[in-house]
């Protein structure tokens, strides 16, 4: 299955039940707009019954499908398995909306083994990405798999394959990334401590009332005399400053008591 458009293009499939199977090679389409199912009916050739195979979209708005694995009844409980490694394309006729078309395509450069079940993802330049897979050898009486883990790349615009190179790690890399996480730890620790002392600190400050403050900055430490402490003070303790000029402060009832 792949998305075009709006729609979603299903190809192939099989179908197996206790007696019998059955491999299928017709086209549907689900419109998403309107969430129904229509067939469609491609002229041409195309791929003989399969599962397994792989779709994806062209930049000029065909569908590729490669790949794929099937298997026929040869005798009486002898099934023999394919797996196919030709690859068509399917698009609409030149003009029309309605009417799809099969080519059989012959791509060259380096080509994947035959396999079925790889994984598709679309890569930058109109490339198709294809890893992995795998290869069932089926005798009469056993079945061995081959899984893959190589990488090829289609191109659609120059229809030809190219075999994926992953680059190897330079020598040291893991023990140089490893000690620059290290550092990075220690200098997340050391600022996080800052941070937490930085908030320890302003919560503090908020908790110390003005006259604390005040008195604080203003007020040594040795001072015991009131009038020294009065002096020092001045507005911020009498708001009055022509009352406390004239002897009305302070007032009856508030007098300053000594320090001790």
């Amino acid at each position: 299955m792949v998305a075009w458009k709006r729609q979603l293009i299903l190809f192939g499939g099989f179908h197996e039940s206790t007696r019998d199977y059955i491999y299928y090679n017709d086209v549907y389409a689900f419109n998403l707009d309107t969430f129904t199912w229509s067939k469609l009916s491609p002229s041409g050739t195309g791929p003989t019954p399969r599962s397994g195979c792989q779709m994806s979209v062209t930049p000029q708005g065909g569908i590729v499908i490669y790949g794929g694995y099937s298997k026929q009844r040869v005798k009486k409980d002898v099934d023999k398995g394919t797996r196919h490694s030709d690859m068509f394309l399917l698009k609409l006729e030149d003009g029309r909306e309605d009417k799809w078309v099969w080519t059989r395509m012959n791509p060259s450069g380096v080509k994947p083994t035959p396999r079925s079940g790889f994984s598709v993802a679309m890569a930058p330049n109109h490339q198709t990405l294809f890893f992995g897979g795998v290869c069932d050898e089926e005798e009469e009486e056993s079945l061995a798999g081959e899984f893959f883990n190589d990488l090829y790349f289609y191109d659609a615009t120059r229809n030809r394959w190219f075999e994926g190179q992953l680059k190897k790690l330079r020598s040291g890399w893991r023990r140089q990334t490893r000690k620059r996480a290290v550092r990075r730890l220690k200098v997340l620790r050391v600022e996080t401590r800052m941070r937490t002392k930085t908030a320890e600190r302003r919560a503090v400050r908020r908790t110390e009332s003005p006259l604390q403050g005040r008195l604080a900055s203003a007020v040594p430490t040795s001072a015991q005399d009131p009038a020294m402490l009065v002096e020092a003070l001045g507005a911020s303790l009498c708001p009055d400053t022509q009352e406390r000029a004239e002897g009305g402060w302070p007032r009856p009832g508030r007098e300053l008591s000594p320090m001790i």
